[in-house]
């Protein structure tokens, strides 16, 4: 908030429109994310709630519309995309681990990547290039530490669980120190047994204030976490209102339809 203490826009979506092909997958979607909330998006399968978030995250050219984050237009061929992606984080419902790189490396490597980068590549010095792994190294460690996985930096994705992976694929998002962190129904490959770890990683971030907008199945979690719930269906954003409100007195009729199919 600033100090008038109004909520900062983070994220503000005009006009999102989405086709493939001849489908039109979003139908000029408006909203606005702003500096600290956790915001749950829910609707049926095939309503556009992952193209949606692909757009975001610049995974996805938008149609038509604009999708401002600090100060431009990601949907303007000619902004550069890399660095705006530098700030926005993404969590992936299959995990997408490096599985022939160990959990350490896995970390590592995007920030190890963009700091060489940025201090010269190939021409980087080797004392300037130890230091940037050195520094990371002990980033992920801390990182690891925090969610009690640290004597799994040695070893490689496959020998993890389910809810290791996710928990993994979560701290490398927040490696990158991103302004937003973007998930992608983070529960749905999980047994229903590491749900909860990883959840619970998540619900400790928005006490945190990490902005997060969260595609999820999980109505119980969106209910108790979110500050926002965006009801999507059919490609538009339907109802957009605080979890209290929209799962107890839902305003529009598709929204309760579902809901009642859910619940």
């Amino acid at each position: 908030m600033n100090a008038e203490g109004n909520k900062i826009p983070l994220i503000e979506v005009k006009g999102l429109c989405k086709d493939f092909e001849d489908t039109q997958v979003l139908k000029s979607v408006d909203t606005v994310i702003y500096k600290g909330d956790t915001v749950a998006v829910i609707g049926p399968s095939g309503s556009g709630k992952s193209t949606f978030l692909r757009c975001l995250n610049c995974l996805e050219d938008p149609t038509a519309g604009s999708i401002w984050f600090d100060g431009e237009d990601l949907a303007d061929m000619r902004v550069d995309i890399n660095k705006h992606r530098e700030n926005i984080g993404m969590v992936f419902q299959q995990f997408n681990l490096f599985n022939n790189k160990t959990v350490l490396q896995n970390i590592m490597l995007a920030p190890v990547h963009l700091q060489t980068k940025k201090a010269g590549g190939i021409f980087a010095k080797r004392a300037v290039k130890a230091e940037i792994k050195a520094r990371n190294r002990e980033t992920a460690l801390s990182l690891l530490r925090r969610i009690g996985l640290e004597e799994k930096a040695n070893a490689y994705p496959s020998t993890l669980s389910g809810g290791q992976k996710q928990r993994i694929a979560i701290v490398r998002a927040l490696a990158m120190n991103p302004k937003v962190i973007l998930f992608d129904e983070p529960t749905s490959a999980l047994d229903p047994e590491m749900v909860g770890e990883v959840l619970d990683l998540i619900k400790q971030l928005a006490d945190e204030g990490m902005t997060m907008v969260i595609v999820t199945h999980e109505m119980g979690f969106a209910r108790e976490v979110a500050d926002r719930v965006l009801f999507m269906d059919d490609g538009r954003i339907t109802e957009d209102a605080p979890p209290a409100e929209l799962f107890t007195n839902p305003k529009h009729p598709r929204t309760a339809e579902f809901l009642s199919k859910v619940l």
